[in-house]
């Protein structure tokens, strides 16, 4: 029933509503009440974290040219990012470790290969009750030039720098989105392949009803 439509039926005190009357106004509400409850639940807040520093790994700044590669990103900033993470060389094992501390729906990283268009990436998510999941072998677009999103990891975003080396934002569904996170971990499991990680990560997190936070409780 839109506002629009809306006709009030005035009554007096000690009228009588018929039955049929009554019923309808009560599914009315009830529909009503169905699709605001729908709405808020499809409605979400971001979180975005900038200048991430890792006590695992080195970090590169944008401008520079990384150890056996040719190029830089010719700029000091990409969007919000301003530094790199990553093993040089192609090395494997792990790029870094943010902390996190907080819980969430939906995690939002950038990242780029050089030698890439590989299944090179590990994200480990750890949870403060000690549990981990892991997401193994996700695809990294090569940072040369644009690769399209295709259906392996696909991004979501990209940036561009001057010389034309590519930025990918990636997205990563949280399975355990009450828990919370402690710590979230990249590693290069594809030899021979430079994945990295930008200083930046997104936070999505779905709106809480009233009723939700109150059984929380």
């Amino acid at each position: 029933m839109s506002l629009v439509a809306f006709k009030p039926i005035k009554k007096n005190p000690g009228d009588v509503i018929k039955s049929e009357d009554w019923n309808k106004i009560q599914e009315e509400i009830r529909a009503d009440l169905e699709r605001i409850t729908d709405y808020i639940g499809k409605l979400s807040e971001t979180a975005v974290i900038t200048n991430m520093e890792s006590p695992i790994g080195r970090s590169y700044l944008l401008t520079d040219v990384v150890p056996g590669e040719k190029s830089s990103y010719d700029s000091s900033v990409l969007g919000l990012l301003t530094r790199q993470w990553l093993l040089s060389g192609g090395e494997v094992g792990e790029i870094c470790r943010f902390g996190s501390m907080t819980s969430f729906d939906v995690l939002n990283y950038w990242s780029g290969a050089e030698s890439g268009d590989k299944k090179a990436l590990k994200i480990t998510l750890e949870y403060s009750d000690g549990t981990s999941k892991d997401f193994d072998q996700l695809f990294v677009h090569d940072r040369s030039r644009l690769r399209p999103t295709g259906t392996d990891n696909p991004y979501v975003e990209y940036l561009l720098s001057p010389n034309e080396r590519v930025w990918y934002k990636y997205q990563l569904i949280n399975p355990d989105p009450s828990k919370e996170v402690r710590y979230i971990s990249f590693k290069n499991v594809y030899k021979g392949c430079t994945p990295r990680i930008g200083n930046v990560l997104q936070y999505r997190f779905k709106i809480k009803s009233l009723e939700s936070l109150t059984k929380a409780q």
